[in-house]
């Protein structure tokens, strides 16, 4: 049994034992007992006069209106003059005129105050009924509402703690990257007098290690054109490691000056293709394609797949990408990996 059921049955239950605490009451002490239909007739008219009270005028006083108690007041005294007059009609109907039509016609006192009275007792229990139901519903909201907030104050703390924790991390993280930067400085210096090649090696490595680690400071946009030339550095890179024996087609199409887009999306991307893609075959040449249009930019990445590699792949690289462009782009990106036994393809579609 649902709430509303259990709420419908008690309503019935208190009304029914009201009503056979009433009709005992009056048989033992007057001795008078009505016709069925009176009966239901007069007690429907109470109970309407009850929950009307309570589910419509005050209701609409308080809840609706900007002066609830003095327009509270002037609709029960009209409740209490409309009523008056239904029942006092509802009397007459029944009885068929006689002293209830006398009682109307001579402006009998004692028939329009035991009526009054008897709306005042109904209305009272009704103004009852409804400060009681509102004290619980104010309860219930004050309580839903002190649940809410300690809800949010735990999201903040948990917030606060995760990006306390995430900063900590980035911190110990730079140290790794300035070391190793400061190493290749070193490095340069010291072998670029002895081989040209291993000189611009570790010079291309130097300046993406530095692009990398100043555009991870933060989640700011870099100009598409400076990630395109970190790309072009990481494919000569590539190629001084395997003697030029990679073969790589980079296009670009659009206006590309005027884009803006997140650091090392797409350089990590290229990174993963150059790391786990064969490249060394020349009818099947790796392609990067890059353009963007009205519609925005779009990037894609195909290679033939190497049979073995060194490297184990993770899929940390890709997931992270995943996550910072659900929280970049929401609902303005694509990222689709299409492959079979042979080719490897990354398709991506950002919304700018």
């Amino acid at each position: 049994m649902n709430i509303s059921k259990v709420i419908l049955f008690r309503h019935l239950l208190v009304w029914a034992l009201f009503i056979l605490y009433e009709l005992a009451l009056i048989n033992i002490t007057v001795g008078l007992l009505a016709s069925p239909l009176q009966y239901v007739i007069y007690y429907a008219l109470n109970i309407f006069l009850f929950y009307g009270n309570a589910h419509i005028i005050l209701d609409f006083a308080f809840f609706r209106t900007s002066r609830p108690y003095l327009i509270s007041i002037a609709l029960i005294i009209l409740e209490l003059l409309f009523f008056l007059w239904m029942k006092l009609h509802i009397d007459v109907w029944l009885t068929g005129g006689g002293p209830v039509r006398y009682a109307l016609d001579t402006m009998h006192e004692k028939i329009y105050l035991t009526n009054i009275f008897r709306e005042i007792f109904f209305i009272g229990f009704s103004i009852a009924y409804w400060s009681m139901l509102y004290m619980v519903k104010f309860k219930e909201r004050n309580h839903f509402m002190e649940k809410e907030s300690l809800r949010q104050i735990t999201r903040s703390l948990e917030l606060e703690n995760k990006f306390i924790t995430a900063e900590n991390a980035f911190l110990q993280n730079q140290i790794s990257p300035h070391l190793l930067f400061n190493t290749l400085n070193f490095i340069f210096n010291a072998v670029h007098k002895l081989s040209d090649r291993a000189g611009k090696g570790v010079m291309l490595l130097s300046e993406l290690m530095r692009y990398s680690l100043l555009s991870s400071q933060d989640n700011r946009m870099v100009p598409l054109l400076a990630e395109i030339g970190q790309i072009d550095k990481l494919i000569e890179l590539s190629a001084l490691r395997f003697q030029g024996e990679i073969y790589l087609k980079f296009t670009k199409k659009g206006k590309l000056k005027e884009v803006m887009i997140p650091p090392l999306i797409l350089l990590t991307l290229v990174e993963n293709m150059l790391k786990h893609g064969d490249l060394g075959d020349r009818s099947n040449s790796g392609k990067i394609d890059l353009e963007v249009n009205q519609n925005g930019l779009h990037f894609t990445t195909q290679n033939l797949k190497r049979k073995s590699t060194p490297y184990p792949s993770s899929g940390v690289g890709l997931k992270n990408i995943k996550k910072r462009l659900a929280n970049l782009f929401p609902e303005r990106h694509q990222l689709a990996v299409t492959e079979n036994d042979s080719i490897y393809k990354i398709t991506l579609t950002l919304n700018l």
